[in-house]
């Protein structure tokens, strides 16, 4: 036990940032998604109370969708255009036709 009147020990503070990836990564979701959630007011970015209920509404919302265990985080990436996407550009051929 500290004596009496003594001052307490000196304790850097530490400092925890997160970013919006973080925080989307987090939910399992894009972060055009999550801006969508800010934009309606489900989430306030600026507000860690905000965040951290934010999160566990979603994390148990996708728990009680399927497998308990199943991670949050999507697992896999995606990837670019997929082949039934029409890109509006013209083939070489299809110009010459004309």
């Amino acid at each position: 036990m500290p004596k009496k009147g003594s001052k307490p020990p000196y304790k850097p503070k530490i400092e925890y940032r997160y970013t919006f990836k973080d925080v989307a990564e987090a939910a399992g979701m894009t972060r055009g998604t999550l801006a969508g959630a800010k934009i309606r007011g489900k989430v306030d970015p600026a507000d860690f109370r905000s965040m951290v209920s934010f999160l566990v509404r979603r994390i148990i919302e996708k728990r009680l969708k399927g497998n308990l265990f199943a991670p949050t985080v999507r697992l896999v990436k995606r990837r670019g255009r997929t082949g039934s996407q029409v890109s509006g550009k013209r083939s070489k051929k299809a110009v010459r036709r004309r």
